[in-house]
C-alpha cells in the first residue's frame, strides 16, 4: 500500500521538475549577443557610400566640416568579418559588431549612429593633442 501512496506524489514531482527546468530567465549577455547578431545580419551585403563627412575641431573653435559627395564608392559586408571596399582602391577588411551599437572597422571603433534595411550610418572619433577629428559615413543599398 505503501508504494501506492509514493507512485503519485514521486509522479508529480517529476513533471514539476521538468517544467520548471525549462523556464529560465534570460540574461543580459543572452539579450546582448542576440541583438548584436541581427545587428551582424542587418549589415551584410552591398551598400553604397552616399555622403561622407569630416569633422575638424581645434579646442573650443567651431568645427570646421567637409561634405564630400562621393561617387560610386561602395562597401560589401560578409559573414565571414571581412568588408570589401573601393573607399581607397579595391582592399577588404576585418570587421567585427560589437556591442553598444560599436563596430570595429580599420582598428578603429566606429558608432553605429543608424543600422535599417536600407540606411547604414557609423561615425569614429580620434583626438590629437587638443585637435578633434570626426568622420560619419553614409550608406544606402
Amino acid at each position: 500500500m505503501k508504494t501506492n501512496k509514493f507512485l503519485p506524489i514521486l509522479i508529480l514531482l517529476i513533471i514539476t521538475l521538468i517544467s520548471t527546468s525549462g523556464c529560465h530567465k534570460s540574461s543580459s549577455e543572452d539579450d546582448e549577443n542576440d541583438a548584436i547578431t541581427v545587428m551582424q545580419q542587418k549589415i551584410l551585403g552591398h551598400w553604397n557610400l552616399v555622403k561622407f563627412i569630416e569633422e575638424t575641431r581645434v579646442g573650443n573653435q567651431p568645427p570646421e566640416i567637409i561634405n564630400n559627395d562621393p561617387q560610386n564608392i561602395y562597401f560589401e559586408f560578409f559573414s565571414n568579418g571581412k568588408v570589401k571596399t573601393n573607399a581607397e582602391g579595391e582592399e577588404e577588411y576585418s570587421y567585427e559588431v560589437k556591442a553598444n551599437n560599436t563596430m570595429i572597422l580599420w582598428q578603429k571603433e566606429q558608432q553605429i549612429l543608424e543600422l535599417t534595411q536600407n540606411k547604414f550610418t557609423f561615425s569614429n572619433t580620434a583626438t590629437e593633442g587638443n585637435t578633434t577629428y570626426k568622420q560619419t559615413y553614409f550608406l544606402t543599398r
